[in-house]
């Protein structure tokens, strides 16, 4: 049997039954099979992953906050580690919680009210913003299908902004969640979803108790245009990276700002770490702004 870190041992999964067409995670949360191919949960403690490592983050980020609780999910999905958050409040310490949630993708954007909803969270009492994450820079196409077919959105969760689509040779390639699907000359399909910056985000926040950022290869280059606003106002932040490059670039950026490193694990290979050896795919760091954290 695994050791698991010792914060996983303050939630007692849940016994019983739960609704049919629906998982569940050791914290309560339900998801909708229709939602993820293959299931995403398990109901005992989380497998040892390299989702085990966004977990870590999430539940000291909730250990540590005080009076209330903030997180930005960037790239959320359908609001799965946001709902997971404001459900470990709940059952750790309760206290008000404010969540941010921002979703490019229009079909999984439409799921995330669905999914809070499902698990006793009013949608209208937080914020979802259906809109890419960028720096502020050119406007880039939002690449939502590749040549081989990955529009299934339960299957695909690699959409992301990007320039490497080549030239657009169809204007007319049917529609995707209500949007006008374009067709690039090297077999990728893009739609124009709305955009915003992380700095416009943070604008009316405090304080932020974790930021959860997964935004598919330009997570430097947002963080780097709103330091200013992360230094001020975030506490800690879980990042997904998706190159060795971007692993490098991140460090070095955050380091340069005084930002201390909790973890990192570079994508694309197995790292070992205190519960054994990890086959990441994506990258994943864990930052703490000791700056901020000494203000609370």
């Amino acid at each position: 049997m695994i050791k698991h870190h010792p914060l996983f041992y303050k939630f007692t999964p849940p016994a019983g039954p739960f609704p049919d067409g629906f998982d569940r995670d050791f914290l309560g949360s339900v998801i909708r099979l229709e939602f993820w191919s293959p299931p995403a949960f398990d109901t005992g403690y989380p497998k040892v992953t390299q989702d085990y490592f966004e977990w870590i983050a999430l539940l000291e980020s909730v250990a540590a906050a005080r009076d209330s609780y903030t997180m930005i999910e960037l790239g959320a999905g359908f609001g799965l580690w946001s709902v997971r958050a404001a459900l470990a409040i709940q059952r750790l310490s309760p206290m008000p919680v404010h969540l941010v949630a921002v979703e490019a993708d229009p079909v999984h954007f439409g799921w995330m009210g669905q999914h809070y909803a499902d698990n006793g969270i009013d949608p209208s009492r937080h914020t979802l913003i259906h809109a890419a994450v960028t720096s502020g820079g050119a406007s880039l196409p939002f690449l939502m299908g590749s040549p081989r077919g990955t529009e299934r959105p339960h299957e695909w969760y690699g959409q992301a902004l990007g320039n490497w689509a080549g030239a657009i040779v169809d204007r007319d390639a049917g529609f995707y969640g209500g949007f006008q699907v374009r067709q690039h000359e090297n077999g990728w399909r893009s739609i124009e979803t709305p955009q915003i910056t992380l700095e416009n985000i943070l604008r009316d926040l405090v304080q932020v108790d974790l930021m959860h950022i997964d935004i598919q290869g330009v997570e430097c280059e947002v963080l780097e245009a709103a330091m200013d606003a992360v230094n001020s106002k975030v506490k800690r932040m879980c990042i997904g990276t998706h190159s060795r490059e971007i692993d490098g670039n991140l460090k070095h950026l955050l380091e340069s700002h005084g930002w201390e490193c909790a973890l990192a694990y570079p994508c694309g290979e197995t790292s070992e770490t205190p519960w054994g050896p990890v086959d990441f795919i994506d990258g994943v760091q864990i930052w703490i702004n000791p700056c901020r954290n000494r203000l609370f």
